[in-house]
């Protein structure tokens, strides 16, 4: 079985994504038991929903890597590469990923209500868009949205950070 380059451009952007999902459950079975959010009812287990998404995260990873190993063993060794996208799209990847990394890092320290917006500034702007008011719009809309959602309806404790910042 020969795996073509674009199949292992796939296999790597694929497991570059589980990283996320490793993050997730390395906090939830860490930070989250240290803080007593991991047992009991629906309002003090804030680690369920993200453990649920790590691990279908993880699975459709898994899935997609068999996938590609089984695409390998039924196609011709003699296909020609085809990369999936160009330096640039890689950059940017590499930088979103880079960004992500910091944003998590930035929750302990800053909490969701500081790091979240200034994430969205810095993602919307890796992905494009340049003027300041719909990045602005888009950044704290999006916030507002998510906080909602989550401490609102949903009643999930947002980190506040070393500063407790909240609203």
């Amino acid at each position: 079985m020969k795996i073509s380059q674009k199949q292992k451009q796939e296999l790597i952007i694929s497991w570059c994504f589980s990283l996320v999902p490793l993050i997730a459950l390395f906090e939830t079975y860490t930070k989250f038991v240290d803080l007593g959010m991991n047992t009991g009812g629906g309002e003090q287990n804030a680690a369920l929903f993200p453990r649920m998404i790590s691990f279908l995260l993880l699975f459709l990873i898994g899935i997609n890597t068999v996938r590609i190993f089984i695409q390998a063993s039924n196609s011709p060794s003699d296909e020609k590469a085809v990369p999936i996208f160009e330096s640039e799209g890689r950059k940017r990847l590499a930088l979103m990923f880079v960004c992500f990394v910091a944003y998590v890092i930035a929750l302990s320290i800053l909490g969701y209500y500081v790091s979240t917006p200034l994430a969205l500034l810095v993602f919307f702007f890796i992905l494009g868009v340049r003027k300041t008011i719909p990045l602005i719009l888009l950044s704290i809309g999006t916030t507002v949205f998510i906080w909602y959602a989550f401490a609102i309806l949903l009643k999930v404790v947002l980190p506040v950070g070393k500063f407790g910042l909240y609203f």
